[in-house]
């Protein structure tokens, strides 16, 4: 659910104000497909990308939003999950600046790519033009819950709350997709070479869904289904390994690999995992999901773990031999066995030494793999609960009657 509320000023003639909320997103199964579908327009052999995505709940970028900056300017202040403030002005009105920042990386490329994306590509740019002449854009990310470079979508969330921000604040009327679609383009104006996946943060915290990407990007439409059919609570737990690893490397390792493997092993290894492999693990989870069968969504995470590490592994060998990830899911009190507390964990978003997240056995089964992470790792663990279809839907029921009342 998006949160969004919008309250005008004291004298009641200033712009309203607008309170946004933007999760990140876990990638269940099926990590580094969303790009790798996208060489089906250069390779049609290359089978479509397909990823299990959830939105990480109340971790994420809280921001109040206001069209109150000087005209033509957005001003831009963030405070970061560690509590660090930063602050920029962008001068919307010089296209050859915002695209010179977004170049040259980092966090504030994420904000001038998308920026500029809205400011001469978006549909309905012109109307945003317009109004921006009279009132620029104020964000204030005023609180975060989400870790960085961890795989959890923290940069795509930047780029769909700015254009989530945009939206609300001129009018646009974008819808979840839209707003995806608008942050994927303005990450893809910087140095990051991500697939389609990571905006998924847009569709917000709640059920699961299935994304299916067939084609290049961006004009290849994606295909989203949330899953209506959940058959049981399942308890999964995520953590920040607190250490490090290279995203922009192993993206680049592994797209080695497309839109033709050449018949070289190691990249003919990386088609199979992120095509027909990457299908059977995906249909395995869905059918898991949908029966409430923890277990089963357990043994999934393991095998496409052993996947991956078997393929992708070999094509980028530095940035995924995470040693960190790996003693993580070895640990004995953490390693799927009867009378565990976990049934199957595995890496997060690209991989390497960024996240885990493990399958729980119960509500007590989190518990107690949180405070193994906390005691034998010292990590601060994220639990997230994905509620069984009949009480996800009481719960939107009881959301919208406190919201009509």
């Amino acid at each position: 659910m998006t949160r969004l509320e919008s309250r005008s000023g004291p004298s009641g003639g200033s712009p309203p104000s607008h309170e946004l909320f933007v999760c990140g997103r876990l990638c269940l199964l099926g990590e580094h497909s969303d790009w790798a579908g996208g060489f089906r327009s250069e390779n049609p052999d290359v089978p479509t990308g397909k990823c299990l995505v959830l939105g990480t709940g109340d971790a994420g970028l809280h921001a109040t939003v206001t069209a109150d900056a000087p005209g033509s300017t957005l001003e831009f202040a963030s405070t970061d999950d560690r509590g660090v403030r930063r602050e920029r002005r962008f001068a919307l009105d010089d296209p050859a600046a915002l695209a010179l920042e977004a170049s040259e990386g980092g966090f504030w490329s994420h904000v001038a790519g998308t920026c500029l994306h809205m400011v001469t590509d978006a549909p309905r740019a012109d109307l945003t033009n317009r109004a921006l002449a009279r009132r620029g854009l104020r964000i204030v990310n005023h609180r975060t819950t989400l870790p960085v470079k961890k795989g959890l979508s923290s940069s795509a969330a930047v780029c769909v709350l700015i254009a989530r921000a945009f939206s609300v604040a001129f009018g646009l009327g974008m819808d979840a997709v839209a707003e995806m679609d608008a942050a994927y383009a303005g990450e893809r104006r910087t140095p990051s070479k991500c697939g389609r996946m990571d905006q998924a943060c847009a569709f917000g915290p709640g059920r699961p869904v299935l994304l299916t990407f067939d084609g290049a990007d961006p004009a290849a439409p994606v295909r989203v289904e949330p899953l209506l059919e959940i058959g049981a609570d399942l308890h999964l737990v995520v953590a920040d390994l607190e250490l490090g690893k290279d995203t922009v490397a192993i993206l680049r390792n592994l797209q080695r690999a497309y839109p033709s493997h050449g018949d070289d092993p190691v990249f003919e290894g990386v088609h199979r995992l992120l095509g027909e492999s990457n299908h059977a693990f995906i249909e395995t989870a869905v059918d898991a999901i949908a029966r409430g069968d923890a277990r089963a969504l357990g043994r999934a995470y393991a095998d496409a773990q052993a996947a991956f590490d078997a393929s992708a592994g070999k094509a980028s060998p530095a940035e995924l031999a995470a040693p960190g990830l790996k003693r993580c899911l070895r640990h004995p009190k953490l390693a799927p066995g009867p009378g565990g507390c976990v049934l199957g964990g595995k890496g997060v978003g690209s991989q390497g030494d960024g996240a885990v997240q493990f399958v729980c056995d119960g509500e007590e089964g989190a518990a107690r793999c949180a405070e193994v992470l906390a005691q034998e790792f010292g990590l601060k663990a994220m639990r997230i609960t994905v509620r069984k279809t009949a009480d996800a839907r009481d719960e939107r029921e009881r959301e919208t009657r406190r919201t009509i009342a």
